[in-house]
């Protein structure tokens, strides 16, 4: 409960400090993320490691940017047979070092999962050629998952990423 306040607080700042839209530079983009769950699961259906991909819009205004995310998971992802679709959303403070702190929720086999995760990222935009900006970022996740929460398996993930974004005004 405290995660989720903290979140939603953090994005009401954010929202309220942010320029108007002509002072701003928006971005579409694409990437993938290597993941990996710090624990062992222990089940032979689980993959621990993987990759995933992601496209991206972000609401940049300088120093604070809010960035909406799709990240798709392939169909072997976790125990479901269909790809798992990740709805994101992230706070960045920064522009070319930056740190960010998220939220997002799985979605898979036509439902929700109970509860959402919360990520918090480190990055660099460490190229940009015109409009084009190569973003590098790690993410540490952390889940509940309802299954596991009676046992001493840790769930909780960290990703390595890679974005190309096309900015514009």
């Amino acid at each position: 409960m405290i995660r989720t306040l903290f979140a939603l607080t953090t994005f009401a700042f954010a929202f309220l400090s942010l320029p108007s839209p002509a002072e701003s530079t928006h971005s579409i983009g694409a990437g993938a993320h290597y993941w990996k769950v710090l624990d062992d699961i222990g089940d032979e259906d689980f993959d621990e490691t993987g990759l995933s991909y992601i496209g991206m819009y972000r609401y940049d205004s300088g120093l604070l940017a809010i960035q909406a995310e799709m990240e798709v998971y392939p169909g072997d992802f976790g125990n479901v047979s269909e790809e798992v679709l990740s709805p994101q959303v992230v706070a960045i403070l920064g522009d070319g070092l930056y740190a960010g702190i998220g939220a997002g929720i799985l979605y898979s086999d036509g439902e929700f999962a109970n509860k959402p995760f919360f990520l918090l990222r480190a990055g660099i935009n460490i190229l940009t050629i015109g409009p084009i900006v190569l973003d590098i970022n790690a993410n540490y996740i952390f889940t509940d998952f309802d299954e596991l929460s009676s046992s001493d398996i840790d769930s909780d993930t960290i990703t390595l990423g890679a974005m190309l974004r096309w900015d514009f005004n």
